[in-house]
């Protein structure tokens, strides 16, 4: 069983998850009641738990110690208004299509507008109401927390059909005295509902051994229980092996003392996704036999066409997935926003890359003053073991299309590190190598896990609030970034995001994500393995040179936060501004006469 992943530390509120936190957040929001929501579920003195009425019951039942915490009901279709220290935010409910209970919520306030979906089945039905919402409010969808537990199952038959299904397979077995549904406790009340409406009977749960059915039953439709244990219709909550086990040994029971065999049936997706994985097509518009259980397709989860088609309508900036290690980027809508190299937002207007006339003329002297080849190539910025040669240094902030060299983009990580130690938001530049490293198959990789080390690095990474990976594809340079604070990967290219450089950022996310849980093993504020990957295009450049220039300034305005954009324009200046700035760096220790002669007489 996976729990949900942790919501992004900077938002006021939880979703389904209940693990540590760097900052106390007092609202606390539930889905639904599956127990992978709920597992663990406390809240503290003064925290506010939201859930809607039959979620709220059965979260009570199975920790009662929620009891000492306020509880707000939430309304399907109702908005709410939240008072948060940060800023008031509104939230909506919406039915989710999964279960009885069951709601997507949709997020309004300071940090954008933001859909969770909790577990979900997208119909068009329920898409429609969230897009009138969006519509009659004239916003975007900033953020959509996605349920993907079948990203690959292209269609699943509608509930309503897979019910029939189940109704037909039902009619086909008149003769069966006894009828054995294998249905979840919560999520196919549906199910049960119409098998005792068309055979007008009702349904027995054994409520010594499966108690928690028989008391989730009694709360979604009790109308149709009984504790009559000779009915005909009764409910076994088991998993597929303990079906299969009950069900032979009971057909066994049978055909020894020659009697009519009873029927088993299991209405779940998961048998037809794992068949579609091996390249089997089982059918999806009747029962089939499966050894001694006959089953049928029946899905609370969306389809993959459910899930392109939602959010070709709904929109999203971004997406993010809620059930890894399926991510958001296998989904066709995902990638297509990925490789359109479109302009994603602005630079900051408060940043000038425009050095003054006397700082220009410095740069200039500095650039016409380069060794030439062979020459002695003095050093001219050092931070601590970290340094860069004035050749190196030279050719790649020149305006003359060299690429960034690796040094120089080293440099610039050094020497963001050696500032920040006061910063509200920390960041560490790992080494270009390593990300090299990480680009190859694991025997290379033995020494990340141990680079990565609190030993090694002198501190703990984990306690970092994002640590960026420079890399080089090519010789396009981009940036991969752990943002623990935000809860996911991201990926920052100049260029646009190529099929190449998703996958092969795709590659090194799933290395470091491996290497870095290898380092911290028992690391429980941030589960690395569930942090999703979003990829952002961040300049409108087509000068692949330029590449470096807009990584080394992304290394400097990373704050977990904005978004980052530069125009083509704003390369030459850069080179100026950054060069200058590492030239006259405090920590720079290089003596202060010898830079003053490089940059000027």
């Amino acid at each position: 069983m996976r729990t949900p992943p942790e919501m992004p530390l900077g938002l006021p509120f939880t979703v389904d998850t209940w693990g540590p936190s760097r900052r106390h957040r007092c609202h606390r929001f539930i889905t639904h009641a599956h127990t992978d929501h709920i597992a663990g579920a406390w809240a503290g003195p003064g925290d506010t738990v939201y859930a809607t009425q039959l979620t709220m019951r059965l979260a009570l039942e199975r920790y009662p110690q929620l009891e000492r915490v306020k509880f707000v009901e939430m309304e399907v279709g109702k908005r709410w208004v939240v008072d948060d220290p940060g800023g008031a935010f509104s939230v909506t409910a919406y039915d989710a299509n999964h279960c009885a209970g069951a709601v997507m919520l949709l997020f309004e306030g300071p940090f954008g507008t933001i859909l969770h979906t909790g577990d979900c089945r997208l119909t068009s039905h329920c898409v429609q109401k969230l897009l009138l919402k969006l519509e009659a409010n004239l916003c975007r969808l900033d953020t959509v927390y996605l349920d993907l537990t079948f990203p690959k199952f292209l269609e699943f038959p509608s509930k309503e059909s897979a019910i029939q299904q189940v109704i037909a397979c039902i009619s086909k077995h008149s003769r069966a005295p006894f009828i054995y549904l294998g249905c979840q406790r919560l999520g196919q009340e549906d199910i049960l509902k119409e098998v005792s409406r068309s055979f007008r009977s009702k349904i027995y749960v054994d409520k010594g051994l499966y108690l928690d059915c028989f008391n989730t039953l009694s709360h979604t439709v009790p109308e149709i229980i009984t504790d009559d244990p000779t009915g005909r219709f009764q409910v076994l909550p088991v998993r597929s092996e303990e079906l299969n086990k009950i069900a032979a040994e009971k057909l066994e029971e049978a055909r020894a003392s020659d009697q009519p065999e009873p029927l088993f049936i299991r209405p779940s997706a998961w048998r037809y996704s794992n068949a579609y994985a091996q390249n089997r097509k089982p059918s999806l518009t009747e029962a089939e036999q499966d050894g001694n259980v006959w089953r049928v397709c029946f899905s609370n989860h969306s389809s993959s066409n459910e899930l392109e088609q939602a959010l070709q309508l709904l929109q999203p900036q971004w997406v993010i997935s809620t059930t890894p290690p399926n991510f958001a980027s296998e989904l066709s809508y995902v990638r297509r926003r990925y490789l359109s190299h479109t302009t994603q937002g602005h630079a900051p207007s408060s940043i000038c890359f425009r050095t003054t006339s006397r700082g220009k003329e410095d740069y200039e002297y500095f650039i016409r003053g380069i060794p030439s080849r062979g020459q002695r190539s003095p050093r001219v910025v050092q931070i601590e073991e970290t340094w860069v040669d004035h050749r190196t240094f030279g050719l790649s902030m020149g305006v003359n299309g060299y690429t960034i060299s690796k040094h120089v983009i080293n440099m610039m990580g050094k020497a963001i590190i050696s500032e920040q130690r006061d910063a509200h938001f920390l960041k560490h530049v790992l080494h270009s190598e390593l990300g090299k490293m990480l680009q190859g198959p694991s025997p290379c990789r033995e020494n990340i896990s141990n680079y990565l080390s609190e030993p090694n690095q002198g501190f703990k990474l984990e306690n970092m609030d994002a640590v960026l990976v420079p890399l080089l594809n090519s010789k396009t340079w981009y940036l991969v970034v752990a943002n623990f604070w935000k809860r996911r990967f991201e990926v920052l290219s100049p260029m646009g995001c190529t099929d190449e450089l998703i996958t092969q950022a795709q590659s090194i996310v799933c290395n470091f994500r491996e290497d870095f849980h290898s380092a911290y093993p028992q690391l429980h504020s941030v589960k690395i393995k569930d942090m999703d990957i979003t990829f952002h295009t961040i300049s409108n450049s087509d000068n692949e040179s330029d590449s470096g220039i807009f990584i080394m300034k992304a290394l400097d305005l990373y704050d977990g936060e904005k978004h980052i954009f530069f125009n083509d324009s704003d390369a030459e200046g850069l080179r100026e501004h950054l060069a200058l700035y590492l030239l006259h760096h405090k920590y720079n220790e290089m003596p202060h006469r010898h830079v003053q002669g490089l940059v000027g007489p």
